[in-house]
Parts: C-alpha cells; structure tokens; sequence
C-alpha cells in the first residue's frame, strides 16, 4: 500500500484510490527496469499488486468512507479464469493475478456494508426497491456478456 498526496483526476472526477498490478506495465525496457528497482526497494520485494491511496482524502475521510474505498480498490484485484472458469496459473504454479472491473458483487458487498451513497448506486437501490415499470425478465441467461462472467 502507497500513499500520494499527489492529486489525480479522471474524467473530471477526483481519483482518491487506485489498484495496480504490481509489476509496471506498458513500458520500455529501460523504464520498467528502472520502475521494477523503485517497487523492489519500497517493498524488497515485487508485490501482486500496488494499492495507491490520497493521503489527503484518507486524512479527513471517516473510517467507513476510507475502509469502503479499500475495499472497492481491493475488488479490482483477482485471480484470472482459464477457459472453464477455474483459477488460472502460471507454468510456475503461482496464481495468474489480473485487475478487474466493477461487478454487480463489488456493488453488493459495498452497499451491504457501507450503504448505498458509498458505491455512487443510490439511484440503482432505488430503481430497484420498485416493480418494475414494463414487466418482470430475466434477461441474464440470454446475454453473451453475462454468461460469461456467470462462468
């Protein structure tokens, strides 16, 4: 775990907490040798993965709103699925780490916690909490995309 104070934005937004694969990426090879160097001397070590969070944030975030944002970071972190969906690993028999996206589970397990303000899905929640307006479907068996995460 790192800590910036540093300020970060994306798309207008504030960026306060970020996961990265431990090892630097998309780099030539005298600047990832010179990045692989920096980690191993913070760390004595390559870890699986870097969590980056502002310091600034952390500071006057409560103790909830910081522990839901380590959590959300810590989603992104996963083990990599083989063709079947099992835990993939490398020819060494070390897991094959990969950063993920949002889920529908990451959102769960959040808003079950931290409420639903926390993960930014109030208005999901909401929707949600009424029938629907057209009628009930189920819509997940039939969608390539949602198969495959199913998986």
């Amino acid at each position: 775990m790192l800590w910036t104070t540093a300020a970060n934005s994306r798309q207008g937004r504030a960026v306060v907490g970020q996961a990265e694969i431990g090892s630097p990426r998309a780099m030539g090879r005298w600047a990832k040798a010179r990045a692989e160097q920096q980690v191993r001397e913070w760390f004595s070590h390559i870890p699986d993965f870097i969590l980056t969070f502002s310091a600034p944030y952390a500071a006057h975030a409560s103790d909830a709103e910081f522990c839901a944002l380590v959590e959300h970071e810590l989603y992104h972190c996963g083990q990599e699925r083989d063709e079947w969906g099992a835990p993939k690993f490398r020819k060494s028999g070390l897991p094959a780490f990969t950063m993920r996206g949002h889920d529908v589970e990451e959102f769960v397990g959040v808003v079950r916690r931290y409420g639903a303000d926390a993960s930014g899905v109030r208005d999901l929640v909401e929707a949600a909490s009424h029938e629907p307006l057209i009628g009930r479907a189920s819509i997940a068996q039939a969608c390539g995309t949602c198969l495959l995460r199913a998986a």
